[in-house]
C-alpha cells in the first residue's frame, strides 16, 4: 500500500508541474503530460500502472459518446458520411501504400495507417475552446470528420484488439466485422430504448450525486463487459454506454460528474503512456518512417480540409484551416499503438510532434493562412468627377 500511494503521490505531482507548464506555455496539456512520463522513466520504474492506462481508456472513450447523440447523427448523416469517407480514403490508404513501400509488412502497414488517421478529439476540441474558434464557418465540418474518425476508430481498434494475436485470415477479419455489427445493432436498439429508463432512474433519484456516480459506473462497465462478452475491446463498450446517456435528457447532469473523473484518469493514462516509452528502444530505426510519414500525414489533412470545405460551401482559406485544425493526433493513436509494443516508440515520437505542430499551426492559423491567400485590396474610389467620369 506504500508504494502505491508512492506511486499516487508521484503521479499527480507530476501532473499538476505538467498542467501548470502547458499553460504557462499555452499549449494542449497531453503532450505535457507524456513528456511527463517519459522523464519520470528516466529515474523511476513504476509497475502496475496498468490499471491507469485501462481506467482512462473506459473513461476518455465514454467521454467522447457522451458528446455524441444517435438523433443528430441521423439527421446530419449524409454530411458527417460525405466528409468521413472523404477523411478515411485520403488518410488511411495513402499512409497505408507508402508504409509498405519503405519496408513494412502489410500487417504493420496497416496499424500504422489507423495510427495516424485520426485526429485528436481531446486536443481539438481543446484548441478550439481555448482560441475562442468555435464559431468560425469552418467547425462544423470539423466536427463532423471528428465524429465520423471516432466511430471508425473505435471500430478499427477493436478490430486489431482482436486481430493481434497474429497474421488474421480473411475470415478472421470478416468474423470480427461481424461481430462488431452485432455488438453495434444491439448497442443502437438498447440505447433508443433504455434511455427512457435512465430518464426516470435519474428524475426520480438523481439529486444525490453519489446515486449518479454509482449509475454511470454501473451502466458503463456492465456495458464494457458485455462489449468484451463478444470478444471485442472495452472502448467500444464504453463508447456505447456513452452514447447512451448522450440520449438521455439529463445529459448535461451527467457531464458534470464524468468530467472530475474523465481529467483525473485520462491525465493518468497519458502519463502512464509515457511511462511505457523505453527510451533506449527509440533508435535510428524510427527516422525514415517519421520523415516519410510524418510530413505526408500532415499533408492528407490539410487536403481533407480543402476538399470537406468545398463540400460544405466555403472557401479555399477556411477549408484551409480546417486542415489545420485537424493535424493534431492523440488518444486514438495510443490506443492503437498498444496493440503493437514495437510501434509504440514510433507512435509516442510522432503524438508528440504532430500535436506541437497542430497546436501551433490553429493558434497562428491567421499568419500562416496569410502567406498562401492574400487578402483582397478594396477598390480604391475614383478621385474624377462625376462629370469626367461620363466623359462631359
Amino acid at each position: 500500500m506504500e508504494h502505491f500511494t508512492t506511486v499516487l503521490a508521484l503521479f499527480m505531482t507530476a501532473l499538476l508541474f505538467s498542467y501548470f507548464i502547458a499553460e504557462k506555455l499555452k499549449f494542449p496539456v497531453i503532450p505535457v503530460y507524456i513528456i511527463a512520463g517519459i522523464a519520470i522513466s528516466l529515474f523511476y520504474h513504476a509497475h502496475s500502472v496498468h490499471v491507469f492506462e485501462a481506467l482512462g481508456v473506459i473513461l476518455l472513450l465514454f467521454y467522447i459518446g457522451l458528446e455524441f447523440s444517435l438523433a443528430e447523427m441521423e439527421k446530419n448523416f449524409k454530411n458527417i458520411l460525405s466528409v468521413g469517407a472523404v477523411d478515411f480514403i485520403l488518410n488511411l490508404f495513402p499512409v497505408f501504400a507508402v508504409a509498405k513501400l519503405i519496408g513494412f509488412d502489410s500487417i504493420t502497414s496497416f496499424v500504422i495507417a489507423v495510427i495516424l488517421y485520426p485526429s485528436s478529439s481531446a486536443i481539438v476540441s481543446k484548441l478550439l475552446i481555448d482560441l475562442k474558434k468555435l464559431a468560425n464557418p469552418e467547425v462544423e465540418p470539423v466536427l463532423a470528420i471528428l465524429v465520423f474518425e471516432d466511430i471508425a476508430a473505435a471500430t478499427l481498434l477493436a478490430i486489431l484488439v482482436n486481430l493481434s494475436s497474429g497474421s488474421p485470415s480473411s475470415v478472421e477479419v470478416l468474423k470480427v466485422v461481424i461481430k462488431i455489427a452485432i455488438f453495434i445493432f444491439f448497442a443502437v436498439v438498447f440505447v433508443k430504448n433504455f434511455n427512457r429508463v435512465i430518464d426516470a432512474v435519474v428524475g426520480k433519484y438523481g439529486t444525490a450525486t453519489e446515486f449518479m456516480v454509482l449509475l454511470i459506473g454501473t451502466v458503463l462497465f456492465l456495458m464494457v463487459e458485455a462489449a468484451i462478452g463478444f470478444g471485442l475491446s472495452e472502448a467500444i463498450g464504453a463508447f456505447a454506454a456513452g452514447t447512451l446517456f448522450a440520449e438521455s435528457s439529463h445529459k448535461e447532469r451527467v457531464e458534470q460528474v464524468v468530467i472530475p473523473y474523465r481529467d483525473l484518469l485520462g491525465a493518468l493514462f497519458f502519463l502512464s503512456f509515457g511511462l511505457s516509452i523505453e527510451l533506449s528502444k527509440v533508435n535510428s530505426s524510427i527516422i525514415l518512417p517519421l520523415l516519410v510519414l510524418l510530413p505526408l500525414s500532415l499533408l492528407t489533412k490539410v487536403i481533407t480540409g480543402l476538399i470537406a470545405g468545398k463540400l460544405y460551401g466555403l472557401s479555399l482559406k477556411r477549408g484551409a484551416s480546417a486542415g489545420l485544425m485537424l493535424l493534431p493526433r492523440g488518444e486514438f493513436s495510443i490506443l492503437v499503438a498498444a496493440t503493437n509494443p514495437k510501434l509504440v516508440p514510433f507512435t509516442a515520437i510522432y503524438v508528440l510532434i504532430s500535436s506541437i505542430v497542430g497546436s501551433v499551426a490553429v493558434k497562428e492559423s491567421g499568419k500562416i493562412l496569410s502567406l498562401f491567400f492574400k487578402k483582397k485590396k478594396p477598390k480604391k474610389k475614383s478621385r474624377l468627377t462625376k462629370s469626367q467620369l461620363l466623359g462631359d
